[in-house]
């Protein structure tokens, strides 16, 4: 695995000390669903673009 560069892992780092002081299910929830979508969306990207960069088709549904 592709070790983060310093400035990914002081932000994961930093989110995960406010996810670990918030006492807000709620806001913990939605937060949650946030970063879901969030890394489909990347994840869609990625593949996108690994398509793109093979001449494929990126995959539609």
């Amino acid at each position: 695995m592709e070790k983060l560069s310093l400035s990914r892992q002081f932000s994961i780092e930093s989110h995960a000390r406010a996810i670990d002081a918030c006492d807000d299910i709620d806001e913990l929830r939605k937060a949650a669903k946030s970063l879901l979508q969030a890394w489909q969306l990347q994840a869609s990207l990625s593949e996108d673009f690994a398509a793109q960069l093979m001449g494929l088709q990126p995959r539609t549904f």
